[in-house]
């Protein structure tokens, strides 16, 4: 028996929250009914980004273009079909519990939420054009909506109510459906070919409420046990409502003619704060004579780890309890349940209108033959169709949906726990409100500036916003401080004006050593500046729940923390907290960002079959994979100018998730984009290209005239990047498959860190770090290798001449990385690629270059992880000036500098590469940085 099985035995029904094409054509919906779910609620979001994103609609939406539909025609047309069919498919569960179950519901419009007459005009009229039984109208519990509710059923038309969320609203629900039946009885109609739900939504009470407990600071440490308990005590006390209504004298009397009770339904049942289990408005809200729909991510939980036994009707008597405490704290529940419908009426008006633009904006698509991925694979053809068809037989897309951890490894450790950004689209919607409200207070303050204190997953994804759209005028100027170089650190010290800035510090452990040093030095600055009594309300945490910084967070007084979904690995982390709260701080649209992200999701679900669809993602995976396989192992990013930082984000994506047990791919980014003779048989390009942009169309043209593998993914605006982080996202795990790897841990990451660790252990025992005896000392550079050498020259070319050319597919073939271990600053970042596009052009090899210690949480897991093919040339250099970093938070003691703490993780990582049998070479460039960079250049001219 499944645990939907069991539900039903308790009584409870299950329905599933979800409406698509591809769910109704791939049979997804049909299995999903095998295994007890036993009724649809349609999903207009779900359907317009179906509509956007995917294939799905493209042949009928053609159709109907051809016969000259409008917009609105053409939505209906393509709504009641998939409403048909889906009846037809739940019509054997209706007619097997006697009208009971088996129904699926569609709303109508919301634009009619305050129209009652138009309500029941186009609720009679979608129900005779479906013409099916188990098809319920959703109308909402408005105050024009209720009337409508009672003519409705009157009618004998079943009616699922929405959009309730208050006891009252509730009542005068299932008054209406009272009066309605009695209406129906008089005219002599069967009772019992009606039926109705009343959907009583859930989790939006839990995050209004907590956030009016966390403004009133109530209880231990600010925090009240009555946090995350109202929504489930709310829906308990409407059950014991229900329970009154449905046993007393009026219903009796409507129950002898047939009627059916009015089910209660839970709605908005996905937990939308991190902090709660997953499948709390299940497991709490289990109960006879109920309904629970629920979201796909709900449904995998509850498979997975929900626990299945009564639990509705338990300690009501609590519920009420809990209810009256938040009146003692004058909180206003009813002005609250008010609220949130009123606002998701507009929510729902909102999401009907962004249908509408969706399917003229596809319409117009299709009209030009516009295609968002593209691909030129030569003789890699085959193969790649090979393996696309081994992700539908193996079913991989709906096992990565499913949290199949034997998808890549039989032990579930660091997978399990690893997959919530499949879901960060939907869960982060439902956090835009908040967000916008935190960063509006921040404007409304007088604050400028922001300065995120982060490294890796926790700091990338901002840089890419921060570059790719700028900031909005009003908002704040963000930078991203991830470099533990003092010159780095004092820079924005000296620049910044602690009274306009606010800090972010974003770790996921809670206890990144170059995150918390940032930390301490720049709330020292403030303290020192405004006063510690002041200090903590310049800085906001973004972090897992129970993390150190949590902790730090709460005992210095922190604005606010952002606790993310812990099942979120940190280079997954791009459309959670950590990357959707800075990108606010700067103006981005979170509505729109997260609808594209949305979108993006649409298209790679399970339903939306690789070789029957045109799931992008799966796609885009099998290619990477095959031709990793056959040697092209170094993905090449070419990106538009202003889509440019994304290749940052995307080298530790796919660097840290494939980097490991002797396999890899190389990301590669930010190269010079030469002719095609300048690349060897390594490669595969991708090319992200921005609508209307032309920059570097006719070299990639040249690469694919050349035989080159190209994939092309266009962009319409800025924004559709948030659909690009999913895409790749989706397309690293099928290719961590592909390679028999686990894409989500780094078991090569900590050896640098260890041995850094080492490095200051023994600073502070013998007060200086262990010194090494350079190799040869030539030009004012010292250098540390293995190689023999007389002169600089010399040795930068011995030391390349050690890269392999590979076999003739490509296999084997070296790269070159350049970790540089000095402050970036623009003047260093040209001299660096200058040095790097000698190597490239002359050497025909893959290069990469990354600043230290930042790329450790990026590249560095490939980097001692992969074949070994890697070649490393590392850079160091002596501050100018350095920096204290506090021991402790408000403290003036210090043990350590930031440029002791730089050269340590230098001397570690050259370790760490070198235990695992890298080649590397140290130039220690000293104190004239661009300088010498230049003179290893010029040795290469």
């Amino acid at each position: 028996m499944t645990k939907l099985q069991e539900l039903n035995k308790l009584g409870q029904s299950l329905w599933y929250d979800n409406i698509r094409r591809a769910l109704l054509d791939h049979g997804e919906l049909e299995a999903l009914i095998q295994e007890g779910v036993t009724g649809v609620t349609s999903n207009p979001t779900i359907f317009e980004k179906a509509i956007a994103g995917s294939s799905d609609y493209d042949e009928a939406l053609r159709r109907l273009v051809d016969e000259g539909k409008s917009v609105t025609e053409v939505y209906e047309s393509l709504a009641l079909e998939d409403i048909g069919r889906a009846a037809d498919l739940l019509r054997p569960v209706y007619e097997r519990t006697g009208g009971v179950d088996g129904y699926v519901s569609l709303e109508v419009s919301p634009k009619l939420a305050n129209n009652t007459n138009g309500t029941i005009v186009e609720a009679k009229r979608l129900f005779a054009k479906l013409d099916r039984p188990n098809v319920m109208i959703k109308v909402p519990a408005t105050p024009a909506g209720i009337p409508a509710i009672t003519e409705i059923i009157a009618e004998g038309i079943n009616v699922n109510v929405t959009l309730i969320f208050g006891i009252e609203q509730y009542k005068a629900v299932a008054e209406a459906y009272l009066a309605g039946l009695e209406k129906l009885a008089a005219k002599g109609s069967a009772l019992s070919r009606v039926a109705s739900v009343a959907s009583f939504f859930i989790s939006r009470i839990d995050s209004a409420v907590d956030a009016a407990l966390a403004q009133m600071g109530v209880g231990a440490n600010g925090r009240s046990p009555l946090q995350g308990k109202i929504a489930i005590a709310n829906a308990k006390v409407a059950n014991a409502e229900a329970q009154k209504i449905f046993s007393g004298k009026r219903w009796k009397k409507l129950d002898n003619q047939g009627a059916r009770v009015q089910r209660l339904l839970w709605a908005s049942t996905g937990t939308k704060n991190p902090q709660y289990s997953d499948t709390l408005y299940v497991d709490e809200l289990i109960g006879p004579n109920t309904v629970n729909t629920v979201p796909p991510a709900t449904l995998t939980a509850f498979r997975d780890h929900g626990a299945v036994s009564e639990t509705l009707t338990k300690d009501v008597s609590t519920a009420n309890a809990q209810l009256s405490k938040l009146q003692d704290f004058d909180i206003d529940l009813t002005a609250i349940t008010q609220k949130l419908q009123d606002e998701g009426v507009v929510a729902f008006v909102t999401s009907f209108e962004t249908l509408m633009a969706s399917i003229t904006e596809k319409r117009a698509r299709l009209l030009a033959n516009q295609r968002n991925f593209t691909v030129n694979l030569g003789s890699y053809e085959p193969a790649v169709k090979t393996a696309v068809k081994e992700l539908q037989t193996s079913k991989v897309m709906q096992r990565i949906w499913a949290h199949d951890y034997t998808l890549w490894k039989q032990d579930p450790t660091e997978i399990t726990n690893r997959l919530g950004w499949l879901h960060s689209p939907d869960v982060m919607s439902n956090a835009v409100n908040e967000i916008n409200a935190f960063v509006d207070q921040i404007r409304n303050e007088g604050y400028t500036h922001a300065l995120l204190l982060g490294m890796g997953g926790s700091s990338l994804a901002p840089e890419v916003y921060r570059f790719t759209f700028g900031v909005k005028r009003g908002y704040l100027d963000l930078a991203v401080l991830d470099s533990t170089d003092p010159g780095a650190v004092l820079a924005y010290a000296k620049k910044l004006n602690p009274a306009k800035t606010l800090f972010i510090v974003s770790t996921k452990s809670g206890g990144t050593v170059e995150t918390f040093s940032f930390f301490r030095y720049f709330y020292n600055f403030v303290a020192n500046a405004l006063g510690k009594a002041k200090a903590g309300e310049h800085f906001i945490a973004i972090t897992d729940p129970g993390s150190k910084l949590a902790e730090v967070a709460e005992e210095h007084k922190f604005r606010k923390t952002f606790i993310n979904d812990p099942n979120i690995g940190g280079r997954y982390s791009a459309l959670s907290f950590y990357g959707v709260v800075p990108a606010a701080l700067i103006g981005v649209d979170l509505h729109t960002l997260l609808s594209r992200a949305h979108e993006m999701a649409c298209n790679c679900e399970s339903c939306n079959c690789p070789v029957g669809g045109d799931n992008s993602g799966a796609r885009l995976g099998a290619i990477l994979g095959e031709l990793a396989v056959a040697g092209r192992d170094k993905v090449t990013l070419i990106a538009s100018p202003p889509l440019a930082s994304f290749g940052s984000w995307l080298e530790q994506l796919i660097a840290e998730s494939t980097g490991k047990e002797g396999t890899g791919i190389l990301p590669v980014a930010d190269e010079a984009v030469l002719s095609p003779e300048a690349y060897g048989n390594d490669r595969l390009f991708a090319y992200l290209r921005l609508n209307g942009d032309t920059t570097y169309d006719a070299k990639v043209q040249a690469l694919i005239d050349a035989g080159h593998p190209v994939v092309q993914l266009y962009l319409r605006d800025k924004y559709d990047l948030a659909g690009e982080f999913f895409r790749w996202e989706i397309a690293t795990v099928v290719v961590g498959r592909r390679l028999g790897i686990n894409p989500f841990d780094q078991p090569n990451v900590e050896s640098a860190k260890a041995l850094a660790r080492e490095m200051v252990a023994a600073y502070h025992k013998e007060g200086k770090l262990p010194e090494l005896t350079p190799s040869l000392q030539a030009s004012g550079i010292s250098i540390y290798a293995d190689v023999k050498a007389n002169n600089l020259s010399e040795a930068l070319k011995n030391f390349l001449a050690l890269a392999k050319l590979g076999n003739r597919n490509g296999k084997g073939r070296s790269y070159v990385s350049l970790q540089a271990y000095v402050q970036p600053t623009d003047e260093t970042t040209e001299a660096l690629q200058n040095l790097r596009k000698e190597i490239q052009t002359q050497l025909q090899l893959a290069t990469t270059l990354g600043y230290g210690p930042r790329f450790l949480h990026s590249t560095g897991q490939l980097h001692k992880g992969d074949a070994g093919n890697g070649l490393f040339i590392q850079f160091t250099s002596d501050a100018t000036e350095d920096a204290a970093i506090p021991d402790e938070a408000g403290s003036a003691k210090s043990s350590m500098t930031f440029g002791v703490l730089k050269l340590a993780q230098a001397l570690g990582d050259r370790q760490a590469l070198l235990n695992n049998g890298r080649r590397v070479i140290r130039f220690h460039l000293g104190k004239d940085v661009i300088e010498n960079l230049k003179k290893l250049a010029e040795v290469l001219s």
